[in-house]
């Protein structure tokens, strides 16, 4: 999963998963806040080959990189504010 810009900032949904189709437009709006960073919206089913070895036990799960260093993997309660506050961290 690479990106052109410094960080990359996926999230690892389905389209079966309500909590998802309700997350994903708040999602995407914080990439507004972060233009260092590319949003992406990644669905397992439709595109597993993205997902490589990473383990999706619930949803959302979100990805965080840096080039090749993986800053944070894991899911996340689907409030926005929480994934601003850890990308606040993360992408300074």
């Amino acid at each position: 999963m690479e990106s052109n810009r410094e960080f990359l900032v996926a999230c690892l949904c389905a389209a079966w998963c309500d909590t998802c189709v309700a997350y994903r437009e708040g999602f995407l709006a914080l990439a507004q806040r972060f233009p260092r960073a590319e949003f992406r919206w990644v669905d397992i089913e439709d595109q597993a080959e993205a997902v490589e070895d990473i383990e999706v036990e619930n949803f959302p799960t979100i990805l965080v990189k840096r080039g090749a260093d993986t800053l944070f993997e894991g899911v996340m309660l689907p409030h926005h504010e929480h994934l601003q506050r850890l990308l606040e961290k993360l992408i300074p």
